[in-house]
C-alpha cells in the first residue's frame, strides 16, 4: 500500500512537471513581429525592430499563433491586401497594432476587395491602422472585411482605433455592397455566426461608399423579416459598436443586421446618404432583436429617401432607441417601419432630443405594433414645414403606438399626417407649444403652455451641447407627466426617473434650473442695429442673408469683426453658439470668445451656407464678463453671422 502511494505520488509529480513544461512552451511560443516597409527585409526573423519584415506578402504567408503580435511601423505605408493567417485563443488573441512615432501605419487596398481581411479566423484584435481602398474605379470593396463561411461560431473580433477613409465602393446595399468596416457571415454548409464583436473608437470616412459600419449575415431568413423560405435565422451575439465617428458615407451610417442584443452607443454619424440615391438612415438595425441604440449623435443626413437620424426597421422585436441626439437631418428624427409580411414589435423611443430635423420628425409606415414613444423633446425652428408625425402606408398603417410625456417646441411646423389611419393610437400627457397645425391629435392631458426650456434651438455639435433643453424653475412640465412602467430609470442627462412618482415631460427629469442664462443682447440682430455689438473695420447689420428673422451681421471685404461684451458669473462653464457662413471657403469666418479669464477659443467656419459653431469655456475665478465675436481675419469675400446665444 505504501509502495503504491509512493508510485502514485511520483506519477503525479511527473505529470504536473510535464504539464508545466507544456504550458510554458505554449506561452513562450507567442512572439512579437515587426513590419517596416522602409527599413525591413522579408528574410529577417522579424522579432525585433532591428530585424523587421518588409512586405504584406511576408505577413500574409505566416500562420500566426495565439498571443502573437504584429506591429506595423508608424509613418510607413503598404499597398495591397493584409490577410495574416491563424487564430488566437480566448486568453491569447492575436493582435495587430503599431510601433514607433509619426502617422498611423497606412494600408491602401488599391482596388482589392478589401484592404484588411480575415477569413474563418477568430480571437483577433486589429488596432490603430489607417486604411484606404481606392484605385479610381468603383467596385465592391471594403476597408476592413471579416468573413465567416462554414466557420460555426467565431469569437472575439475586435477592431479598435482605426482610421478608414476613401473606400471607393459600389452603392449596393447590405451583404453584397461596400463598407468601411464589414463583419459578414456567408451561407455555406455549416450554420455560422460571430460572437463577441467589438468595433470601438474607429473613424470611418470621409468618402466611404456605401455603408460606414455593418454586421450582416446570409442566415437571415425568418418570418419576422418577411422571408417565406426555410427559417435559418442565426443571429450574431455580443456585438458592441461604440465610440466611432462616421462621416461622409454614401449610404447608411451604422447598421447591425441579424444580431441578438447588439449595443450601438456613443457613436457620431455626421453626413450619411450622401451619394447612393437610395433609402438610408444614420443608425439603425435590421432583422435584429433586443437591440439597444443609445448615447449617439446623428446629423447631416442627406435626402428624404429615408434620411432619418435613427430607424427601427422591420424584422425586429424590442429595439430601444434612447438618450440620442438627432439634428439637421433631411429625412427627420426616426423611422419606424414594417412591410406587411414582416414584424416590428415592441420598439421603444425615449429620452431623445431632436433639433431642426426636416420632412417629418416621426415617420411611421407599415403595420408596426406596440411601439412606445415617450419623454422625447422635439424642436422645430421658425419657418419649418416639418411634419411632427407622418403616418403612411406600407401594406397597411401602424397598428398600435403610444406617445406620452413628449415635448414638441414648434416655432414652425407642417401638418400632422395620417394619424386617423392608425388603429390603436394613444396620445397623452404631451406638450405642444408654438404652432398648432392641421391634424394635431387631441390629448385630454395636453399642455399648450410654454414648457420654459432653458434655450431651445441652441444645441450645437455633441450630445453635451443640448443644455438648452432642460426645464427651468416654474416650468409647467415639471412633474406633470404620467408614470411609464419599465422606463429605463434615467433621463437624457442621467437624472433618476422614478418608477412611481410623476416624471417631467420631455427628455429632462431633473429639478428646474435657473432661467435662461443667455446674456447675448440682440443676438439675432432683429433690432436692425449693431448695438450693443461694436464694429471693427467691416461689420454692419444688413436686412438680407439672415439665417432667421430679417437681419444679420455682415463682414465685408477685408479684415473685420463684430464684438459684444457679456456679463457672466465667475468659475462657471458656458457654451457660446452662433451661425456663420462665408462666400469664399478659403477665407473662414470665426465665432469665438476671449477675455474671460482663460485662453481665447474659437471655431472656424468655411461653409457657404449657415453652419452652427459652438465653443464651450469656463470663466476665471474673478472674471465677470467675456467678449464674444464673429471675425473674418482676411480676404476679399463677404461673411455673415446670426443667432448668437450663450447658455450655462
Amino acid at each position: 500500500m505504501r509502495i503504491s502511494n509512493i508510485i502514485r505520488s511520483l506519477f503525479l509529480t511527473v505529470f504536473i512537471f510535464v504539464c508545466s513544461v507544456t504550458f510554458f512552451a505554449v506561452a513562450a511560443s507567442a512572439a512579437t513581429y515587426y513590419v517596416d516597409e522602409a527599413g525591413g527585409n522579408d528574410s529577417n526573423v522579424g522579432t525585433e525592430a532591428a530585424t523587421a519584415w518588409k512586405t504584406l506578402d511576408k505577413v500574409n504567408s505566416v500562420i500566426f499563433q495565439p498571443g502573437d503580435q504584429i506591429l506595423f511601423k508608424r509613418g510607413q505605408s503598404w499597398t495591397g491586401k493584409l490577410w495574416p493567417k491563424g487564430s488566437g485563443t480566448e486568453n491569447s488573441p492575436i493582435i495587430i497594432n503599431n510601433y514607433g512615432t509619426g502617422n498611423l501605419p497606412f494600408i491602401n487596398g488599391n482596388g482589392n476587395e478589401s484592404a484588411v481581411y480575415l477569413y474563418n479566423q477568430e480571437y483577433w484584435e486589429i488596432n490603430n491602422l489607417e486604411i484606404t481602398n481606392n484605385n479610381g474605379v468603383s467596385s465592391r470593396r471594403m476597408g476592413i472585411y471579416i468573413v465567416n463561411q462554414d466557420g460555426g461560431t467565431l469569437d472575439h473580433i475586435y477592431l479598435i482605433g482605426n482610421n478608414v477613409h476613401d473606400i471607393y465602393g459600389n452603392n449596393v446595399k447590405d451583404g453584397g455592397g461596400s463598407s468601411g468596416i464589414k463583419i459578414r457571415t456567408i451561407a455555406g454548409n455549416v450554420q455560422s455566426k460571430f460572437n463577441d464583436v467589438r468595433i470601438d473608437g474607429n473613424t470611418v470616412g470621409p468618402r466611404v461608399d456605401r455603408t460606414g459600419i455593418d454586421v450582416n449575415s446570409d442566415y437571415w431568413c425568418r418570418p419576422d423579416s418577411g422571408c417565406t423560405g426555410a427559417n435559418n435565422w442565426y443571429a450574431s451575439t455580443n456585438v458592441i459598436i461604440e465610440n466611432n465617428y462616421v462621416t461622409d458615407v454614401g449610404g447608411d451610417g451604422i447598421v447591425p443586421m441579424s444580431t441578438q442584443g447588439a449595443i450601438v452607443q456613443y457613436n457620431t454619424v455626421n453626413g450619411f446618404n450622401m451619394r447612393s440615391g437610395t433609402p438610408n438612415a444614420g443608425i439603425w438595425a435590421w432583422n435584429a432583436d433586443d437591440t439597444i441604440i443609445q448615447y449617439n449623435e446623428s446629423f447631416n443626413g442627406n435626402s428624404t429617401k429615408d434620411g432619418q437620424g435613427f430607424d427601427i426597421d422591420y424584422g425586429q422585436s424590442r429595439t430601444i432607441v434612447q438618450y440620442n441626439y438627432s439634428h439637421d437631418n433631411d429625412g427627420g428624427f426616426i423611422l419606424i417601419c414594417q412591410s406587411g409580411g414582416s414584424k416590428n414589435d415592441g420598439g421603444i423611443v425615449r429620452y431623445n432630443i431632436s433639433q431642426n430635423d426636416s420632412e417629418r420628425v416621426f415617420h411611421l409606415i407599415g403595420p408596426t405594433t406596440n411601439t412606445k414613444v415617450y419623454n422625447n423633446t422635439i424642436y422645430l425652428p421658425a419657418g419649418s414645414t416639418t411634419s411632427p408625425i407622418d403616418a403612411g402606408s406600407w401594406d397597411g398603417y401602424t397598428k398600435s403606438i403610444s406617445f406620452h410625456n413628449n415635448i414638441w417646441m414648434l416655432q414652425g411646423a407642417g401638418t400632422w399626417k395620417g394619424l386617423n389611419n392608425v388603429a390603436n393610437f394613444t396620445f397623452s400627457h404631451n406638450t405642444i407649444y408654438g404652432q398648432h397645425t392641421a391634424g394635431e391629435p387631441s390629448d385630454a392631458n395636453k399642455s399648450t403652455a410654454n414648457p420654459m426650456l432653458v434655450q431651445p434651438g441652441s444645441g450645437g455639435l455633441g450630445r453635451s451641447s443640448v443644455v438648452g433643453y432642460k426645464l427651468t424653475t416654474g416650468s409647467p412640465d415639471l412633474g406633470t407627466g404620467v408614470v411609464i412602467a419599465s422606463n429605463g430609470g434615467k433621463d437624457y442627462w442621467g437624472n433618476m426617473v422614478s418608477a412611481s412618482s410623476s416624471p417631467n415631460r420631455g427628455a429632462y427629469n431633473g429639478s428646474g434650473v435657473a432661467a435662461s442664462l443667455d446674456k447675448v443682447v440682440n443676438g439675432g440682430l432683429e433690432s436692425g442695429t449693431m448695438s450693443p455689438w461694436t464694429n471693427w473695420n467691416t461689420a454692419s447689420v444688413v436686412n438680407n442673408n439672415a439665417r432667421s428673422g430679417a437681419y444679420a451681421i455682415q463682414l465685408s471685404s477685408g479684415q473685420g469683426s463684430a464684438e459684444q461684451i457679456v456679463s457672466l458669473a465667475p468659475n462657471t462653464t458656458y457654451t457660446l453658439t452662433g451661425y456663420a457662413k462665408t462666400s469664399v471657403s478659403a477665407q473662414p469666418v470665426r465665432i469665438g470668445v476671449k477675455n474671460f479669464g482663460g485662453t481665447e477659443q474659437y471655431v472656424s467656419i468655411t461653409s457657404a451656407s449657415y453652419t452652427l459653431g459652438s465653443v464651450t469655456f469656463t470663466t476665471g475665478s474673478s472674471s465677470t464678463s467675456a467678449t464674444i465675436y464673429v471675425y473674418k481675419p482676411t480676404g476679399s469675400g463677404y461673411a455673415y453671422g446670426d443667432d448668437f446665444v450663450i447658455v450655462q
